[in-house]
């Protein structure tokens, strides 16, 4: 019976930590790029304040990292839109909507 839940708790770990995301800002001289891995998904999709959250698809790598590049401007709010859903990633900062939905912010 022990080996038994030992075997539940470990699989139920490595599930967990294989469906988490990771996502993780650089800021560059002239933009700012913006990284979420997710290997399982089929379309990630940006969506900011910069361009009044228009939609913007990402690009995949070969490990299932998805990235976008945008021009370094003023701060901005930002989500993903992942396989047809809206996607906020875990974030330093986050804020509030007019919705009562949360979005990450990006502080300049």
């Amino acid at each position: 019976m022990i080996m038994k839940k030992i075997t539940l708790i470990g699989l139920l770990a490595v599930c967990l930590n294989g469906c988490a995301s990771s996502h993780y800002v650089e800021t560059r001289p002239d933009s700012v790029v913006f990284f979420l891995q997710m290997p399982e998904a089929g379309r990630v999709q940006f969506a900011s304040s910069a361009d009044r959250y228009t939609l913007h698809d990402t690009i995949r790598n070969n490990s299932g990292t998805w990235r976008i590049k945008v021009p370094s401007s003023a701060d901005l709010k930002y989500f993903y839109f992942v396989d047809g859903s809206v996607y906020v990633p875990e974030c330093r900062f986050k804020e509030t909507d007019d919705f009562g939905s949360e979005n990450c912010l990006y502080l300049h």
